[in-house]
């Protein structure tokens, strides 16, 4: 079976494989937020349906204009795991009501706008890049109360902000034959700082176990 658009569809898979394997790998660690999980699932989800949208749906604009906006929704509804775990992890759980109030209606804009036919990338940016603004500053703060992992964090956002000013410069090759387009580039730009993100959030669950367990031996009684 032919891909439509092989590169873009391929990246994809790739993408989703990875986020996938990123909720497999933080499952088996309890201390980090459980929205971290949730955000990577859903991107899991987008990536794949992403290939399948760039390999077979592509072709059928009635049927790609649907699938397009699916893949919108599951990319907002993954940023808003991605604000609350960022909430929970430099405020503290039960802190930042606020924050989340705004991005709760931000998400049911955007879900509106696409229900009725009207959301673009311009929408998205508009509504994501509020929730997105939130999750840099909380990090920037976390970055200046010296917080474990919060350089990397930002360092990850960084990451996926050059990949998708990667994708808004129309950035575009060809090699060994495949056409690789923005959204081919922006999928396997956006992995490295999926791994860098990973690798913070395990960095500080590992922290936390370690201050953990310090607190358990400064109280223990000895027999």
């Amino acid at each position: 079976m032919v891909l439509v658009e092989p590169a873009s569809s391929l990246s994809g898979f790739a993408l989703g494989a990875f986020a996938l394997f990123a909720v497999a790998r933080l499952s088996k660690t309890e201390s980090a937020d459980p929205h971290w999980r949730w955000f990577f699932a859903w991107i899991g989800i987008a990536g794949i349906w992403g290939g399948i949208h760039h390999g077979f749906i592509v072709g059928h604009e009635t049927a790609s204009a649907i699938s397009w906006s699916a893949i919108s929704l599951l990319v907002a509804v993954a940023i808003s795991y991605v604000l609350a775990a960022s909430v929970n992890s430099v405020l503290g759980k039960g802190h930042g009501q606020p924050l989340l109030t705004v991005r709760a209606i931000s998400l049911v804009a955007f879900f509106a706008l696409v229900l009725s036919g009207n959301a673009t990338i311009t929408t998205l940016l508009l509504t994501e890049g509020l929730a997105m603004g939130i999750v840099v500053a909380l990090w920037v703060r976390a970055r200046q109360e010296n917080q474990p992992g919060s350089g990397l964090v930002l360092a990850a956002i960084f990451l996926s902000m050059l990949a998708a000013s990667v994708k808004v410069a129309s950035t575009q090759f060809t090699l060994g034959g495949w056409e690789f387009d923005p959204n081919s580039i922006y999928h396997l730009a956006q992995i490295p700082g999926m791994c860098l993100l990973l690798f913070a959030i395990l960095r500080r669950a590992d922290t936390f176990d370690q201050r953990l367990l310090v607190t358990d031996n400064s109280v223990a009684v000895p027999a």
